[in-house]
């Protein structure tokens, strides 16, 4: 039974809204007083967090431009507010608005080489859309100081714990930023930020796919088998994307059945799509990072109390349930929709929770599937 500690609520909330905060507002992504008043009313221990960095986000397409990454890092604090030496390093997902997170950075897999300290060559490789979302987040500066500036002058780093954190895309690019700033053989100067000078740095990544070839999961190991160093990849058995870009895993989304119990036809939309997805993965070398899921989410019924009138197909239920528990399923196994508020809902005005049941929608979830159609 998935079982998280306090502090991985707390990291987890934070990665969550880090995601939101890229559509949060009406007007655009939050900024840094949007994001603080989300966090403020949040439940105690989960308002104890004051954002220190950030947040900060890329903007891509065509006019209005959509946010396509997005970050920022809090500090926890204590009584009265007086601030404590943990940090977390929080990484948005996918925004489902960007066109370029959509097509890039979660569907570009082909290698691209993890580079070492020189620039010397390496068997390591990573996929090309999550290194060039890495590059962006390296590139983000807030206000006029950038993640590995600001964390190199952190002072009193021999105390201080720092947590890298984020769903989804966010799964895949924090274990690389982690990396890219720990690593003393990095391919950045890491001399102020590598994983010796600090008290304890852990990794919180959720719902993540395989970015990187059995080479770069065995470099990553042994960098973080140090004893002041902790990653967990924690994944939904149910979440479609953490069995992504392995092609063995991947595997588990048709064949005789998916992992939603539905059969997949291979010329209906979805069918195509996962084939498609499938060959891409085949011609691959990545690998899962934890190839163990934390949990196991039951499925969600499918339901229509807003009574639409649209049946549900294999199709469209494979696009809800995959919403579900890609989702939902997190949130809920990480005590979100009880916790976070102390009266069990949000506030009025609170943007970003609860989230809706995919599976209570036929309506929209056979929307996608046109969508993916072209229709």
């Amino acid at each position: 039974m998935f079982n998280p500690t306090p502090m991985q609520k707390q990291v987890f909330a934070l990665s969550w809204l880090a995601s939101q905060a890229t559509v949060g507002n009406p007007l655009g992504p939050w900024s840094k007083n949007d994001l603080q008043a989300q966090i403020n009313s949040l439940s105690a221990p989960y308002s104890n967090w004051r954002v220190v960095w950030g947040p900060h986000y890329t903007l891509d397409g065509p006019f209005p431009p959509q946010v396509s990454n997005a970050m920022f890092v809090a500090q926890q604090v204590g009584n009265h507010s007086n601030p404590l030496p943990v940090y977390v390093v929080a990484v948005a997902g996918t925004n489902a608005l960007s066109i370029y997170d959509a097509q890039t950075e979660d569907l570009d897999i082909d290698p691209t080489e993890w580079k070492r300290s020189g620039n010397a060559p390496s068997q390591m490789q990573v996929t090309t859309g999550d290194m060039d979302g890495l590059k962006r987040l390296l590139g983000m500066q807030w206000p006029f100081e950038d993640i590995q500036s600001y964390l190199a002058g952190l002072k009193g780093k021999e105390g201080i714990t720092l947590w890298f954190t984020g769903h989804s895309l966010g799964g895949a690019l924090s274990p690389m930023l982690m990396l890219a700033l720990m690593d003393q053989d990095s391919l950045l100067d890491t001399k102020d930020t590598n994983l010796s000078l600090w008290r304890q740095v852990n990794l919180l990544a959720t719902a993540g796919p395989s970015i990187g070839n059995a080479a770069f999961l065995e470099h990553f190991k042994r960098v973080f088998s140090a004893g002041n160093a902790l990653a967990n990849f924690v994944w939904n058995a149910k979440d479609v994307v953490p069995h992504a870009w392995n092609k063995d895993t991947m595997k588990a989304l048709t064949n005789p059945t998916n992992i939603f119990g539905l059969d997949v036809v291979a010329n209906d939309p979805v069918g195509k799509l996962l084939g498609a997805q499938q060959q891409a993965a085949a011609n691959q070398k990545y690998v899962q990072f934890e190839p163990t899921p934390a949990f196991d989410g039951p499925l969600s019924p499918y339901t229509d109390s807003k009574d639409t009138g649209v049946p549900w197909t294999p199709d469209s239920q494979f696009m809800a349930q995959l919403g579900f528990q890609h989702l939902n399923a997190y949130v809920r196994a990480f005590g979100g929709d009880h916790e976070w508020f102390s009266q069990g809902k949000p506030p009025p005005g609170c943007r970003w929770f609860p989230l809706s049941n995919s599976c209570d929608d036929p309506k929209s979830a056979q929307a996608a599937v046109k969508a993916l159609s072209g229709k």
